[in-house]
């Protein structure tokens, strides 16, 4: 197996690994997210998300990468929020048709 298979091989790992990780935060999300519901508190925390960036990049070495971490956890703060967004939407139906027609019956 050649260097570049080997390396193909362990990102394929990584990212089976992170989509469970990433999984498991979402529903952590749907937690945080009953609690904001049910308490009145806004999905943005700005306080809170500068924090949870300085925190986790402190967890990353090299700083050249680290400026890549920080833009991951930003994308995974915006996607928890947009998550968050979409429960506290909650589910609409929609149909056609007047009140007593086949589609509202449906």
């Amino acid at each position: 197996m050649s260097e570049l298979d080997q390396a193909r091989e362990s990102i394929n790992r990584i990212d089976r690994e992170m989509a469970k990780l990433f999984e498991e935060r979402m529903k952590c999300c749907e937690v945080v997210c009953d609690f904001k519901q049910k308490h009145g508190l806004s999905i943005r925390d700005e306080a809170r998300e500068a924090e949870v960036i300085r925190r986790n990049l402190s967890y990353v070495d090299d700083p050249v990468i680290g400026q890549y971490y920080v833009q991951f956890i930003r994308n995974n703060i915006e996607l928890s929020c947009s998550y968050q967004a979409r429960l506290m939407s909650g589910m609409r139906v929609a149909y056609s048709g007047v009140e007593g027609a086949f589609a509202h019956i449906a």
